[in-house]
């Protein structure tokens, strides 16, 4: 199976894109804990941007994520495509593996699908990183 995978340039924009609305999007959740009040009780940034807007700032991580994750490597051959999917394959089992461990532990505990999802690409990419540098 081959995925078209977007151009080189596109790690960069999907990178700055992340660092941009991480920024945005984690003042809420800063300034909470900067002046010592409970978590979500300051809403300076949701307010200042609009609840709408705001709602789009919290995709917008995940959805650069994808971009830089989807995006070739200079030298795109058959070995990237291979640490690519033994990357993958560990991230997913690492995964597997917490998602039984905390439903053993507590049943009750709930994960958003963004933090899982942006957790799960996190630790791709490092993988990925580590492998690709172990084999050059």
């Amino acid at each position: 199976m081959n995925i078209q995978i977007l151009p080189n340039w596109c790690k960069k924009l999907g990178l700055i894109l992340f660092i941009i609305t991480v920024l945005l999007t984690a003042g809420d959740p800063f300034m909470d804990g900067s002046s010592g009040v409970p978590l979500g009780t300051n809403h300076f940034f949701k307010d200042f941007y609009g609840t709408i807007l705001f709602s789009i700032l919290d995709i917008l991580p995940t959805i650069s994520l994808l971009i830089y994750l989807l995006s070739k490597e200079k030298i795109e051959d058959d070995f990237i495509k291979l640490l690519r999917l033994e990357a993958y394959q560990i991230t997913t089992a690492i995964f597997l593996s917490l998602a039984f461990i905390f439903y053993v532990i507590s049943p009750d505990t709930s994960f958003g699908l963004d933090w899982f999802l942006s957790l799960f690409m996190i630790l791709f990419l490092i993988i990925f990183f580590f492998k690709k540098q172990a084999h050059s």
